[in-house]
């Protein structure tokens, strides 16, 4: 029997007095990968923010790994789980920076990679060796969006939310992407417009 790692049970969002999720339930189980589907402006990264605190909910509950996403649990919760963002707004100049970002929070400084298995990840999402001594400047959106997800998937977390994670890759680099969660197990939530990654989830859900 699987188990549910993520349930969201009448789940609505507000900004203001509009409301963007109405009633919205699902369950995400363990090692499954789930897409949240839709037009701009449905709510699909709302409900991923949600997940993590960063946006309350205005009626029904989230329960990630047995835990009411709230206050009391929510640092709990986050621990748990590596985030990709929509927008990458970082004061940030160069790739290595980048890519040690997410090992700088106490949380995440006892999963530091060793230059080898950094090396590896990098070469199985396409990234040439040298990239880490360039300036952001000097690589592509692609490139950088791939830095990134290189940290997060070389972090043992269980759960991965990642928010238009392929917005700035061709088709060959998303598969390479699809290639290494699908290896690692994690259980993943997402949000995309992209069909080779949704075609390659196991669950569609339309916002």
């Amino acid at each position: 029997m699987m188990n549910s790692i993520i349930q969201f049970d009448e789940v609505s969002v507000k900004y203001g007095d509009v409301e963007i999720v109405s009633n919205f339930s699902a369950e995400i189980y363990k090692g499954e990968s789930t897409v949240f589907s839709g037009v701009s402006g449905s709510g699909k990264s709302s409900l991923l923010n949600a997940c993590l605190g960063f946006v309350p909910i205005s009626a029904g509950e989230i329960i990630i790994l047995n835990k009411k996403v709230n206050s009391e649990n929510i640092h709990e919760i986050r621990k748990e789980i590596a985030w990709l963002p929509q927008e990458l707004f970082f004061d940030i100049k160069n790739c290595r920076d980048l890519v040690q970002l997410p090992f700088q929070f106490e949380v995440n400084k006892k999963y530091q990679a060793s230059e080898k298995d950094l090396q590896k990840m990098l070469a199985d999402l396409l990234l040439p060796d040298h990239i880490l001594e360039k300036k952001l400047s000097e690589i592509s959106g692609g490139q950088k969006q791939r830095l990134l997800l290189a940290s997060l998937l070389l972090m043992p977390k269980p759960i991965l939310i990642l928010d238009e994670p392929t917005s700035a890759l061709d088709e060959i680099s998303t598969e390479s992407v699809l290639k290494i969660i699908k290896k690692q197990g994690k259980t993943l939530i997402s949000a995309s417009h992209d069909s080779v990654w949704n075609d390659n989830m196991d669950k569609i859900i339309t916002i």
